[in-house]
């Protein structure tokens, strides 16, 4: 199979019925409803078996054989005592790992072990003999692909020493198993105990002068105690390289058959009457979700999987493997002798902590109930090694023998609930393969764990979608992306954003088009528009429109006309609702040289739906963000302006509490007249009279800025499901900046005429309003809109002297000297802050010291629990103190020091404003200050001349200035 065809044992054409019918054909052999699974086990069973779990045999070593080892020197055979104990001098005790943990402990394994680099190994012949070794594994364990071995260590066992039951770590990629060559070496004891499945092998190496073993990674194994003599070894990581594909002899048809008939009968019958819609065979061995795929399989699993792919060959279904996985969650069984001790730990650390991760000292209790039960296949792949999804939520139903996971070691994780008791989680895992009919493959992939709100199906629909982009793709992986996409719909209109790559539906889009699975179309832009990228709107422009066909040209748009309409047909959204009509009918403005121009029935549509977008009731909220979109619709039409009145204008009289959409509307209808997208005059009338409406109903003073607002959505107390920041984007969409304010004071001056004088009526309603606006605004909005006002006004040459314009700047001027400059603070004279809001006995002895008018530091003896808590208050607070706990004495004293005065962070807070004042009235002309300001110019130059002083002060006295005695 080529490595972009789907994971599928069929062929191109095998979605038609004649499966079904070959099927039906051997009703007298096929499983029948009810024994389905139980004849599908017992078929897989009776695949014979070729090679072994684990395998020894006596060999030779190589006449020329020999080894050195450093700081030791050459060892002779066989090994004697004396340079045993040499050896023992350059090793180390062996570690074994425990979950991510590498640790010595002898209890658990006893054993000296040397690494490559601390010995060679000579004679020519050694060479080749470890590649004969090689082949004796390959033949005896059953594998057809070359096979190699690398040196990993040199392992010394005395007496005593001993390994306890485990399986080897992969540490090589494509490792499978482990090589031990038993060197000459007289001991007694040390066998080699290896357990697969209910099968036990014993390896003795002491009955032979040299021997070898060979075991696959997970079989488990154990070392038992050498009673006397030296057990010496080298162990080797057996592996399979990547470019040696794995090759298996064919099956005979006659062996094939019960397999191939009772899946066929399985296929015969309907899908909705199937009770096992797919069917999981657990393997023999042991696979993590890293490892589990076709080239990793070993021994009987390879085998069978070889018999399945070859006995299905041809049918409608599809050959997953993945990692089984069973979760069990219930009580714990204190009841058990075993678990009696543990039972007042549990109280204990119910009152102390939520979790623990292995508190019961690695014995595994059982549970008393099992209060719930999930099965999921995790990390699916298919036959090419491709993930499909990482997981999935299964039956119980599906998998075929029901003691699967009877005698597995569980993972385990406990939550302690007081007197309610322990809850206990079991999870249990095995590597499986999974058998799917074609037509059941969507319903598989859309098995979600509704549990978790953030269970994604974006990764199965990226692999279907990458599957049905081939050039020769099957009809039947269409049919599973249709199904699959419908399946998960209703999860992803309610979480949109568990979809994070937005081209995905894009690619859906394209690929329903070219295979005419229209319906599918139409449900993904009606329901999920706003996430399709906007080139999409211009292709499917493109798919549409045939050259000199009309007739051809209005059927293609008839096959979107619906999910377009829908998509369009909501009042709200209006950037997604311009997004769609830009792209899928452009102006012709921005088409193309070489593009069709759009067809009369699809403008009409789009008219049609435009008008339908905005009358009526129209929207039912509008940020700033609608405004582009609502004024550009009106160049879809020959009487722009005409549209404007009727549709536009209505909206913008409806919400009078959106200033950020009402500004910017009126922006962009400027624009359009700057851009001679309007005719001027129309353009300019109509631009007055809503301008106009706007100054009259809007209060100045309540316009609030995005900083603003931010800062307001940090400090409100909001509920538990509204995050400061969905507080914040509720409300940003209306707020308005300096920036927007002069663009709206710069149109005014373009529209303004001496019969309609708009920007003198917005100066007037301003200078009204200046002594209700707020420190912030005068901050973030009206001192930086006050400094951009004089270029504004030159650029359309209106005198300074203007009176409206002069009683402006004066009355703004002096509502920022006063209501957000302020008084100068006098000189900080006290060091009493402000205390805790925190009422425990540490703080209000905090707070004490902070209201202390002299009292620089203090020291608050206390443990660790309160120190914290003490300095979390103070850090909330802002208090002006550094915190700092001394180590010298117990308890650790917590040293509080004061570092700033009230009235000098008042200080120094004004100066900070006064300089932000001085810099915006900087970048204005002088004779155009004083001819705006007066004589309140003077207050400039005052606060000018003060900070010069405060500089020069700063700056100190000049090199070799003679200082006086109290300078």
């Amino acid at each position: 199979m080529a490595l972009d065809r789907p994971a599928t044992v069929s062929g191109p054409g095998s979605d038609n019925d004649e499966d079904k019918q070959s099927g039906a054909n051997n009703s007298s052999t096929m499983a029948t409803k009810d024994d389905f699974k139980v004849d599908l086990l017992k078929a897989i069973k009776d695949v014979k078996i070729v090679g072994k779990f684990a395998f020894d045999q006596e060999i030779e070593i190589p006449e020329d054989f020999s080894i050195s080892v450093r700081g030791v020197g050459d060892i002779k055979l066989p090994l004697k005592k004396a340079q045993a104990v040499k050896i023992i001098t350059q090793a180390r005790q062996a570690p074994f790992g425990k979950g991510s943990d590498t640790i010595v402990d002898t209890s658990v394994r006893k054993t000296w072990e040397l690494d490559p680099e601390q010995f060679t190994i000579g004679g020519d012949e050694w060479s080749n003999y470890l590649k004969e070794l090689c082949e004796l594994v390959a033949q005896k364990m059953g594998i057809k692909t070359p096979v190699h071995a690398e040196l990993y260590k040199m392992l010394l066992y005395e007496k005593g020493a001993m390994f306890k039951s485990h399986t080897d770590t992969e540490k090589i990629p494509d490792m499978f198993g482990t090589l031990v060559v038993s060197l000459p070496s007289k001991h007694k004891g040390g066998e080699v105990v290896l357990e697969h499945c209910g099968e036990e092998v014993v390896y003795e190496s002491s009955k032979s002068q040299a021997s070898c073993a060979a075991w696959y990674s997970d079989v488990h194994h154990e070392v038992l105690p050498v009673t006397s003599g030296y057990r010496w070894v080298l162990t080797y990581n057996l592996a399979i390289g990547q470019s040696s594909p794995r090759t298996f002899d064919a099956f005979s048809v006659v062996k094939l058959r019960p397999l191939s008939e009772c899946v066929k009968g399985w296929l015969a019958q309907e899908q909705k009457d199937r009770k096992t819609p797919y069917a999981c065979h657990v393997l023999d061995h042991e696979y993590t979700q890293a490892n589990i795929s076709q080239k990793s399989l070993k021994g009987a699993d390879m085998t069978r999987f070889m018999a399945l792919q070859q006995a299905l060959e041809g049918c409608p279904v599809t050959i997953y493997l993945a990692l089984l996985e069973r979760e069990e969650i219930g009580m714990v069984d204190f009841a058990e002798p075993e678990m009696q001790a543990f039972y007042p730990l549990s109280l204990a650390l119910s009152r102390t902590i939520d979790t623990y991760p292995d508190p019961f000292k690695g014995y595994h209790p059982s549970l008393y109930s099992v209060d719930e039960t999930v099965c999921r296949l995790k990390t699916l792949r298919d036959l090419q090694g491709e993930t499909v999804t990482d997981e999935l939520v299964v039956t119980e139903n599906c998998i075929l023998d029901p003691s699967a996971f009877k005698g597995v070691k569980s993972e385990k994780a406990y939550e302690f609930s007081g007197n309610s008791g322990t809850t206990a989680t079991h999870w249990y895992r095995r590597g499986t393969i999974v058998i799917v009919p074609h037509d059941s493959v969507a319903g598989l992939l859309s098995q979600l764990d509704d549990r978790f709100c953030d269970s994604s199906p974006e990764m199965q629909i990226k692999y279907i979608v990458h599957l049905c982009s081939q050039p020769d793709v099957q009809d039947h992986l269409i049919s599973t992306m249709a199904e699959l996409v419908e399946n998960v719909m209703p999860k992803l209109e309610t979480n949109p954003g568990l979809m994070k790559d937005k081209a995905v539906f894009s690619k859906v889009v394209k690929i329903a088009l070219q295979h005419k699975r229209y319906q599918i179309v139409e449900d993904i832009l009606a329901k999920f528009y706003k996430m399709l990228p906007s080139d999409l709107f211009f292709w499917l422009r493109q798919w549409v429109i045939e050259p000199d066909d009309d007739d051809k040209t209005l059927d293609n748009f008839n096959k979107l006309k619906k999910g377009l309409s829908l998509a369009m047909a909501s009042q709200d959204e209006l950037p997604h609702k311009h997004k769609i009509v830009s792209h899928f009918v452009p102006l012709p403005s921005v088409l193309p040289t070489d593009a069709l121009p759009t067809p009369g029935p699809i403008l009409e549509w789009t008219r049609q739906t435009l008008q339908n977008l905005l009358d009526g009731d129209g929207p039912t909220e509008v940020t700033a963000d609608d405004a582009l979109p609502v004024v550009n619709f009106a160049l879809y039409f020959e009487s722009k302006i005409a549209f404007l009145k009727e549709f536009v204008v209505p909206l913008f009289e409806k919400f009078p509490l959106a200033p950020g959409f009402r500004f910017m509307t009126l922006a962009r209808v400027m624009a359009l007249i700057e851009e001679d997208k309007l005719p001027r005059q129309e353009g300019m009338d109509l631009y007055r009279t809503m301008a106009g409406s706007l100054i009259e109903s809007q209060d100045f003073a309540s316009l609030q800025h995005p900083t603003t607002i931010h800062e307001q959505s940090e400090k409100r107390k909001l509920p538990p499901w509204l995050t400061s920041k969905m507080w914040a984007q509720r409300w940003l969409g209306n707020a308005v900046t300096d920036n927007d304010m002069r663009n709206f004071f710069s149109g005014l001056l373009k529209a303004s005429t001496k019969s309609s004088n708009v920007s003198g009526q917005f100066m007037s309603k301003i200078t009204k309003q200046l002594g209700r606006f707020s420190e912030a605004s005068f901050q973030l909005t009206w001192l930086p809109f006050l400094r951009s006002t004089v270029p504004l006004l030159e650029d359309e040459s209106i005198s300074l002297s203007t009176p409206t314009y002069k009683k402006f700047f004066s009355a703004a001027t002096r509502g920022i000297l006063e209501n957000f400059l302020g008084p100068e603070p006098r000189e900080p004279w006290t060091w009493a802050l402000a205390g805790v809001p925190c009422d425990c006995s540490d703080c209000e002895r905090v707070s004490a010291f902070l209201r202390h008018h002299t009292k620089m530091s203090e020291e608050y003896p206390m443990n660790k629990p309160r120190r914290t808590h003490v300095q979390q208050v103070l850090e909330k607070a802002g208090v002006g103190c550094s915190i700092q706990t001394r180590r010298d004495t117990s308890p650790y004293p917590l040293v509080v020091t004061k570092t700033s005065r009230p009235q000098g962070v008042k200080l120094e807070a004004w100066k900070k404003r006064r300089d932000q004042v001085l810099e915006e009235f900087d970048q204005i002309q002088p004779h155009h200050l004083k001819k705006l300001l007066g004589k309140e110019y003077k207050t400039i130059e005052q606060l000018r001349a003060g900070q010069k002083d405060q500089e020069n002060l700063s700056q100190g006295p000049q090199t070799r200035e003679k200082r006086g005695i109290n300078d």
